[in-house]
């Protein structure tokens, strides 16, 4: 039979950056979405319409999957009822619709943004450094990380919680020679995931093996995760930037006062 991975937010930059790397022989993909792909479907994938919020969807989706990839959700800052339904309500609605068909594995997007008011030399020695949201999504991420564990250690379910770097096909910035997850070492922590076997809940950072990065690999190297991939062959051209100090808070632009909390931007 074959392996069958369902990605929601199928449609999104991640997920299309994902399915080149994930396509393999016996392997099918699920692309769930409200809009379909922009890229052409490949013969060993398909398109789901399905809202991350409807029950019923999710269950049908999800029946006879062996990994379910959660995506979907608002990306940036929104008003409080937005974010609290879409990337809270969403997650608990994909959680609970895994564990009801089966599903063994789930990889929950978290972000950096949980963490974002933190410094980087305050989280820089930490294997899992404390939640520290720096928006209402990031507040909606540390929720993700939260629903990770608990259906992790409730349901039998493998599940781990990524907090998603900067997520780009190349760096383009400073910050992202720290912050890098190259859509290959996206999809190492993919297949890092499909391959669990003990159930529990994990957090861990998806960020590339970047010569400048502010944060630890202890927990992903833990469940099998190992990036190879390094921001540092982008230096050169982005002009060389110097490193940014360890004062830096790792949310980035989401911290400023042009990104007010409970906006949309």
């Amino acid at each position: 039979m074959a392996e069958r991975i369902v990605l929601t937010g199928g449609s999104g930059d991640i997920a299309s950056s994902l399915r080149p790397h994930l396509a393999a022989p016996g392997r099918r993909l699920v692309l769930l979405d409200l809009v379909p792909p922009a890229q052409p479907l490949q013969a060993a994938e398909e398109h789901v319409t399905a809202d991350v919020t409807d029950q019923t969807a999710l269950e049908e989706a999800f029946a006879g999957a062996d990994l379910v990839v959660h995506l979907a959700g608002h990306r940036s800052e929104r008003p409080w009822p937005d974010i609290a339904a879409v990337n809270i309500g969403g997650t608990q609605a994909v959680l609970e619709a895994a564990r009801r068909t089966g599903v063994r594995r789930v990889l929950l997007a978290s972000s950096i943004h949980a963490v974002g008011a933190s410094r980087a030399v305050d989280v820089v020695d930490e294997v899992e450094p404390a939640p520290h949201p720096d928006t209402y999504y990031g507040v909606s991420k540390a929720a993700v990380e939260a629903l990770g564990r608990l259906y992790g250690s409730r349901s039998g379910m493998s599940v781990v919680a990524a907090r998603i770097g900067t997520a780009q096909p190349a760096p383009a910035s400073a910050r992202a020679l720290s912050t890098w997850l190259s859509p290959g070492d996206a999809a190492r922590l993919v297949e890092a995931v499909a391959r669990l076997e003990e159930p529990g809940g994990h957090v861990v950072w998806a960020v590339s093996a970047n010569t400048r990065r502010w944060v630890r690999h202890d927990a992903g190297a833990a469940v099998g995760f190992v990036p190879v991939d390094d921001a540092e062959a982008w230096a050169a051209s982005l002009g060389d930037p110097d490193p940014l100090p360890m004062e830096t808070l790792l949310g980035g632009a989401f911290t400023d006062d042009d990104h007010p909390v409970g906006g949309t931007w």
